[in-house]
This record gives structure tokens, C-alpha cells and sequence, in this order.
């Protein structure tokens, strides 16, 4: 089980990370060590957040991580879920190398930071599906469900 805690941690790094992922949430660049390091628990959250009080705004990336099936003795299938959303208010966005909504750019941005990273599981991860969300009535979003398989004993 400690698996789910480190994949939280290693997706909001990797976000963290992300200098175009960064622009994106702060609306700004440059933008400093300071503001990075303060993006968890604001707008990066390991677990889906959304305040209905929440008067700034502002776009945001929440994980999740489920283990649906354990089919063998040593391996397990892992199922990672991202959030991406943004205010309904700041959805026009654009950055060269990219196209639609804020929403499309920034779960964009997600896909192409992780999809060939080896931090998840035993090969490259799989893009499930993509749909979209309303957190709230001010927000939009896509969720976005990748499967992986990993070995059933966790790496450190």
C-alpha cells in the first residue's frame, strides 16, 4: 500500500517539475523557487479537491491512485487518476505547441510530462480514457485514468 503514497508523490513532482505545467497554474512567468514549492495542498492536491468557497481564480491538478486488481502473486494493476480544472473564467489560453482551452493545453501538458516516464510501474503508462468533469459550477475539468502494471512488492 505504500505504492499509492509514493506514485502520489512522484506525479506531483513531476508537475512540480514541469516549468510549462507551472506557467500555466500561476498564470505568470518567471515565477520563483518559493511559488513552486508551495504548489502542493494550493493547487496540486494528492486527492480530488474542489472548495465550493474557493473565491480565487485559479487551475488545478489533483491525483489519485487506486489498485483495482492484483491478478498475480507479483504483479499488480495500478490505475492513476488526474484531475486537471480550471475556473470557467480563464479558459482562453494559448501557448505555441498547443490548442483548445485552458483545460485541453494544461491535460495536454500532464500527457506529455508523464507519458514516457519510468517512475510508474513496469513499462510506460496507458492512457485510458479522457472525460470531463465539473468539480463545481465555476469549474471545468478533464479527468484523466491511466492503467499500469507493477510488481506487487513496492519499490522504496
Amino acid at each position: 500500500m505504500k505504492d499509492i503514497g509514493s506514485y502520489k508523490t512522484n506525479l506531483i513532482s513531476a508537475f512540480q517539475n514541469s516549468e510549462e505545467i507551472c506557467e500555466l497554474l500561476f498564470n505568470k512567468a518567471p515565477f520563483t523557487r518559493s511559488d513552486i514549492k508551495n504548489l502542493p495542498y494550493s493547487q496540486i492536491f494528492p486527492y480530488l479537491y474542489a472548495d465550493e468557497t474557493q473565491t480565487e481564480v485559479k487551475s488545478f491538478i489533483c491525483v489519485e491512485v487506486d489498485i483495482p486488481e492484483i491478478p498475480t502473486n507479483t504483479v499488480k494493476n495500478m490505475k492513476l487518476i488526474i484531475w486537471a480544472y480550471c475556473h470557467k473564467e480563464i479558459m482562453r489560453y494559448s501557448k505555441a505547441g498547443y490548442s483548445g482551452t485552458k483545460v485541453d493545453i494544461l491535460s495536454d501538458m500532464i500527457e506529455r510530462k508523464i507519458r514516457d516516464s519510468d517512475k510508474f510501474g513496469i513499462g510506460k503508462l496507458k492512457l485510458e480514457s479522457v472525460s470531463y468533469f465539473f468539480p463545481n459550477n465555476k469549474y471545468y475539468g478533464k479527468q484523466m485514468i491511466y492503467n499500469m502494471p507493477d510488481f506487487k512488492i513496492g519499490r522504496a
